[in-house]
């Protein structure tokens, strides 16, 4: 066995403690209050100059693709 191996050996024979319930309520929310506060935020000059590319580049690519039948 490895040394995690026996680490999480160990800790699966603790036995398990039940938590209060303010104290879990506290942690949820807590938690909550982090995911939301985490999230990236809007870009708007960045979303149009990647539509921009994105436009671009299909219509260079259709301009070579017809140039290849002419």
């Amino acid at each position: 066995m490895t040394e995690v191996d026996e680490l999480l050996a160990r800790l699966r024979k603790l036995p398990a403690v039940a938590l209060d319930s303010e104290f879990e309520a506290l942690v949820h929310a807590r938690a909550r209050r982090r995911v939301r506060r985490r999230q990236a935020p809007f870009a708007p000059l960045a979303a149009l100059a990647l539509a921009v590319t994105v436009v671009l580049y299909l219509g260079w690519a259709l301009h070579f693709t017809s140039a290849l039948y002419r």
